[in-house]
């Protein structure tokens, strides 16, 4: 037998072999109960979620006052005619302050953000659990096909704000002190 036969007699026993097991592993129809959500609708109502938000904005804010005050200060310094070595030492030392100070900022916002994501995950799960969902997606982020999950999934966004009401009912009473009501004494 020429090397060609051989080679096409062991494609063919490949083949073969290959369409015995394939029927094995064809995939069989699955129903699955779908859930979709509105990721931004449940962060904006998650206290939690929107304060990590508002501390990325401050975080922002305060680096970029620390970066205008620094230019001031370094213009001023030329302005001054202070020696170039001076101007150059003082630009260093004002890019190494800014970076830790951006290095701080970034973790802090990062693990806020980490722990009301953790949050907003365990309401999911545990709202999918309750409802016996199989898939849950975020709603705006189905770039295709979409329209079935809306379809033939079910809402769950409310019942996960609610779900996640009580974490922020308890963040916001740590945070404030208990007014305590002066009652009028009985009979008056």
């Amino acid at each position: 037998m020429t090397s060609s036969k051989v080679r096409n007699s062991i494609a063919l026993a490949a083949l073969m072999a290959m369409s015995a097991v394939a029927p094995a592993f064809a995939a069989q129809p699955v129903s699955l109960k779908l859930g979709y959500f509105n990721l931004a609708l449940v962060k904006a109502s998650f206290p939690e979620a929107a304060g990590s938000e508002t501390l990325r904005v401050q975080a922002e804010n305060m680096l970029r006052q620390n970066v205008e005050e620094g230019n001031k200060m370094l213009q001023k310094m030329q302005t001054d005619s202070k020696a170039k070595e001076e101007i150059e030492k003082a630009a260093r030392q004002l890019q190494t302050e800014i970076n830790a100070k951006q290095q701080a900022l970034i973790q802090l916002v990062q693990t806020q953000q980490a722990i009301a994501n953790q949050s907003i995950a365990q309401a999911v799960s545990s709202v999918a659990k309750e409802k016996g969902l199989d898939l849950v997606v975020d709603g705006a982020g189905v770039f295709a096909g979409g329209e079935k999950i809306v379809n033939n999934g079910e809402d769950i966004t409310d019942a996960i704000v609610k779900k996640l009401a009580p974490a922020a009912i308890r963040s916001t009473s740590a945070a404030a002190p208990e007014k305590k009501e002066e009652k009028a004494p009985a009979g008056k």
